[in-house]
């Protein structure tokens, strides 16, 4: 499918004429199109990581386990017991699922299941918020020939990533504003997979593409919210069979976000709601190498709390809810996602937004 270009000058033109009413900042929720345009001739976003490797840039970053899966064709997949549903759909289902566990601390618990992998096996491990604290246990894995996948959908701006890393997956969606995209890259001598890849479902990126413009509108000048439903829809019906970024979402990543100024931001704010929340905070300390994707905390009565920042217009998500699809005995895991939240600490927000969401925070959660 072809896009075509899309003029930021003149949309950003438009928009700076309408009026932003007198309303709360609203902290969390998707990302609004990313508008400003740095011309034709900016490198800005080149020295990215992620954008300088060997890799496949795909629509979604499900796929990219689904592609793997195909080409590697494991018998069995072992996966983290607290992980987001859409992993597990991501693969076939002639292979077998297993489960390694996580604790509340969102480390691997212990290391008796090592003793059961074989070669051509499938290991996934999940840089949990930008956290890389799995190095032993993938070390290990690859010892025993497996294919180590590291997904840091969460950790995409860290300028470093696992050594032991067969592939490394990347979600740019959640942390800049792009209609579509998935990056699969291949390090240490892996392979690509050289198939032809097609275009995402017309239907499905023009939706994809309405909710991120409708979500710009809305941050430049408020509004209804109907960018909220149509985001959730598009999630939902991502394409996990592969198919190819489009070129408006590459052209954002290589030629309008400054990556460096997005990773500042990003630790400046989580340092700050560190400095004040560090009884509640999963990761009190932040690694010099870590660009987080947001601010985790556990609390009790999390569902009250959450509702009372909803009514802040604070939106912080749960990563994740886990109860249908990962086995009661991983006991841990499902404590932690009874009592987990994520706290929105992204490049949308300055130090005033981050003080507003640390005092209502405090306040609801008596700390």
């Amino acid at each position: 499918m072809k896009t075509g270009k899309f003029n930021h000058e003149k949309y950003i033109s438009e928009l700076a004429t309408m009026k932003l009413p007198n309303q709360k900042k609203i902290v969390g929720g998707m990302f609004g199109l990313e508008l400003l345009h740095q011309g034709p001739d900016s490198e800005i976003g080149l020295d990215a990581p992620f954008l300088s490797s060997p890799k496949l840039l795909l629509a979604t970053a499900r796929s990219a386990f689904n592609l793997l899966a195909r080409v590697l064709k494991p018998k069995t997949v072992w996966l983290p017991s607290y992980l987001c549903a859409s992993v597990i759909a991501s693969f076939p289902p002639d292979i077998e699922i297993r489960f390694y566990s996580i604790n509340e601390s969102l480390r691997i618990a212990e290391k008796k299941w090592l003793s059961e992998i074989q070669e051509n096996d499938i290991v996934v491990f999940i840089d949990y918020f930008g956290f890389n604290y799995w190095l032993e246990w993938g070390q290990e894995a690859r010892q025993r020939g497996a294919w180590v996948i590291e997904d840091a959908c969460q950790a995409m701006l860290n300028r470093e990533f696992c050594q032991c890393s067969h592939y490394v997956l990347f979600s740019p969606r959640k942390f800049v504003g792009v209609p579509d995209g998935g990056i699969l890259l291949a390090q240490n001598g892996a392979k690509l997979p050289d198939e032809m890849i097609p275009a995402a479902p017309a239907r499905w990126w023009l939706e994809a593409l309405r909710a991120s413009i409708l979500r710009a509108e809305y941050d430049w000048h408020g509004g209804e919210r109907t960018w909220f439903d149509l985001f959730q829809k598009t999630e939902a019906e991502g394409p996990s069979n592969p198919c190819k970024m489009s070129e408006l979402s590459l052209m954002i990543l290589k030629e309008v976000v400054d990556w460096q100024e997005v990773s500042i931001r990003r630790r400046n704010n989580y340092k700050l709601l560190a400095s004040e929340l560090e009884e509640i905070a999963i990761f009190p300390d932040l690694t010099e190498d870590a660009v987080p994707l947001g601010f985790p905390i556990v609390v009790k009565d999390r569902d009250r709390i959450r509702q009372a920042l909803f009514t802040e217009e604070i939106f912080p998500p749960i990563h994740w809810p886990i109860a249908s699809f990962v086995p009661c005995d991983f006991e841990d895991s499902h404590r932690l996602a009874g009592n987990i939240m994520t706290i929105p600490c992204d490049q949308r927000y300055n130090r005033s937004d981050m003080e507003r969401v640390i005092n209502i925070l405090r306040r609801e959660a008596g700390i």
